[in-house]
């Protein structure tokens, strides 16, 4: 039998394609509204699923906490992408603001993952 999870997960995927494809058909694919469509469509696609059975705090196969943090690293890192792509690089001394916003995600990455090991880590020793 196929999860809630699943479900959702692919009724997302479903409609990000289809806005994907409206965004394709009426701008040109270097257009910044394109741009920024295809940004939400990847955070669609990853964070979608997670937003959604959060929002109504259905644990299923991932507790809702868990589905949060995904939801606001996802979120962190589609708007730096935004802002990369409606901005013009910056220089900083010998940094380009780009390049900055890129070491930014990255982190924002790395302290996803740092924080989700942790919370797995008290979770199984919570039970000891």
């Amino acid at each position: 039998m196929v999860s809630r999870d699943t479900r959702v997960h692919l009724t997302v995927v479903a409609l990000a394609l289809a806005g994907v494809a409206l965004v394709s058909q009426a701008f040109d694919v270097t257009s910044p509204v394109a741009v920024v469509g295809y940004l939400l469509y990847n955070g669609a696609v990853l964070a979608g699923a997670h937003l959604y059975l959060a929002w109504r705090g259905e644990d299923g196969l991932v507790p809702v906490a868990a589905r949060w943090r995904f939801v606001a690293a996802v979120a962190a890192v589609v708007v730096l992408g935004t802002i990369v792509a409606l901005t013009d690089p910056v220089s900083v001394g010998p940094v380009s603001s780009d390049g900055l916003l890129a070491v930014i995600a990255g982190t924002v990455a790395v302290g996803y993952l740092f924080a989700e090991a942790r919370d797995g880590y008290r979770e199984s020793t919570s039970g000891d």
